[in-house]
């Protein structure tokens, strides 16, 4: 005042100041399976608020599955962690927040866990011997679990008999078996994985091994005209397919002139022009392939000659005949 001033000093403490939401939850959350999923609150207030999280109705406590990490001193941030994240985590997560001067909740977050298809352990290529049993194996994972489709050449397997067919959810195995296999089943196997998160397929080759069968045999007889050329075939049924070795009066022949259309199962050996002598005899052909064999039936090939004519009588080329006699020719 006008004569002079005075002050006095105090300290004022917050004791609290209540628990305010800076950057609430998400309303959603899609986490992909097996990887870690982490949520995030910022969070005000005089003391430092606790936080519990929840999922559903359930609270989470630190474990080996699930990290909870308060702030820092100069930070506000609480984060929540799951680890290796898998579709039981699934659930709306939310956090409870309070201190001395008030408690809240903050938004629900709807966390879903999905991932796309993908092969653990990929189907192998097999060889199984026909009458036998064929088994391709698969381990796979996804989120949702996959729809699981085996193909043979573009066609769909389903379960009937001679073939089944097995999802295991649980452990992700996946096993298509093919009894009593056949050279109908050759080719290729497509295991396919489909969900809503993606696709994926893997190709591998099947192989049947079956002996050589003679489906169409050689003629037991075949004659030709000397000078001519001669095909003999054979139709054969075989995995792999076999190799082919022809003989004639039980010698092997050689390769040069056979040849092989493995599409149609076709094995000819050609003769060039045929002789009595060189050609006139019985062929067979030997088919083998790593599961067994099996010998044509004999061919007996018989070559003919051109008819030759020799006048025996009359040794003239001019014969003079009176009227009313006989007339003879002899030819040998």
């Amino acid at each position: 005042n006008a004569f002079g001033e005075a002050e006095a000093k105090t300290t004022l403490n917050i004791a609290c100041i209540k628990p305010v939401i800076n950057a609430d939850l998400n309303a959603a959350l899609q986490a992909t399976k097996g990887e870690a999923m982490t949520l995030k609150i910022s969070v005000s207030g005089t003391p430092k608020p606790d936080i519990v999280w929840m999922r559903d109705n359930n609270k989470l406590t630190s474990n080996d599955h699930i990290q909870v990490i308060p702030p820092t001193d100069d930070d506000e941030i609480y984060t929540l962690t799951i680890l290796n994240i898998q579709p039981e985590d699934q659930g709306e997560y939310s956090a409870a927040i309070s201190n001395i001067g008030e408690s809240l909740k903050s938004k629900k977050c709807k966390v879903t866990v999905s991932k796309s298809p993908e092969f653990i352990v990929k189907p192998t290529a097999q060889k199984v011997k026909q009458g036998e049993t064929a088994l391709f194996k698969a381990q796979i994972d996804g989120c949702p679990p996959p729809k699981i489709s085996w193909l043979l050449n573009g066609k769909d397997l389903i379960a009937k008999e001679g073939i089944q067919v097995q999802f295991n959810t649980a452990t992700g195995e996946a096993n298509l078996s093919i009894c009593n296999v056949n050279l109908q089943h050759v080719g290729l196997i497509i295991c396919r994985l489909e969900n809503p998160h993606g696709y994926q397929e893997e190709t591998i080759q099947f192989t049947v091994l079956a002996a050589p069968t003679i489906t169409t045999e050689l003629p037991k007889q075949q004659e030709t005209a000397s000078g001519r050329d001669v095909t003999l075939k054979v139709v054969v049924l075989g995995s792999p397919p076999p190799s082919a070795q022809w003989f004639f009066q039980g010698r092997f022949i050689g390769t040069d002139n056979a040849s092989i259309n493995e599409a149609r199962g076709e094995y000819q050996l050609l003769i060039k022009q045929t002789t009595v002598a060189q050609s006139e005899g019985t062929y067979r052909v030997v088919l083998k392939n790593e599961v067994g064999e099996v010998q044509s039936t004999p061919c007996l090939l018989t070559v003919l000659e051109p008819v030759k004519l020799t006048r025996v009588k009359p040794t003239s080329n001019v014969i003079d005949l009176e009227e009313g006699n006989a007339f003879d020719i002899t030819i040998d």
